[in-house]
């Protein structure tokens, strides 16, 4: 069974595999800084979603942007305090077989109600539509 902590920390930020891959690619290495070009070929992804990832990732507190770089933000690793009992939590959860099926399972289903979670709390521009009859 996952901790509480750790299903919120999923539920609230880490929400997509492309998080879960890039957290664990700072928490592996975390001194590692790196513009979301930089880091996005290091994950073997593309640059926008890396981009969108890193930016909402900095966005919950796990990351911060360092300075600007030719016009790109500098990410590093530094999650605010109240995160990072859950991400240690987490990281170390991962790296157990049996419960790595379970977090990516949650990561998953996190990731398939993450768009509207966000625009619920204001994190996409939300569009006008309107209709002539």
């Amino acid at each position: 069974m996952i901790d509480s902590t750790i299903q919120r920390l999923i539920e609230r930020t880490i929400d997509s595999p492309l998080k879960l891959q890039l957290l664990l690619l700072f928490c592996e290495h975390q001194n590692y800084t790196g513009t979301p070009s930089q880091i996005g070929q290091r994950a073997y992804r593309d640059i926008w979603s890396t981009r969108e990832a890193l930016r909402e990732l900095a966005e919950d507190g796990v990351l911060m942007i360092q300075h600007s770089n030719a016009g790109e933000p500098i990410y590093c690793y530094h999650p605010l305090p109240e995160l990072a009992d859950s991400i240690n939590k987490l990281y170390v959860l991962y790296n157990e077989p049996i419960e790595r099926d379970d977090l990516q399972r949650l990561v998953r289903d996190a990731a398939s109600y993450a768009p509207y979670r966000r625009a619920r709390s204001g994190g996409f521009e939300q569009e006008r539509y309107s209709y002539a009859f």
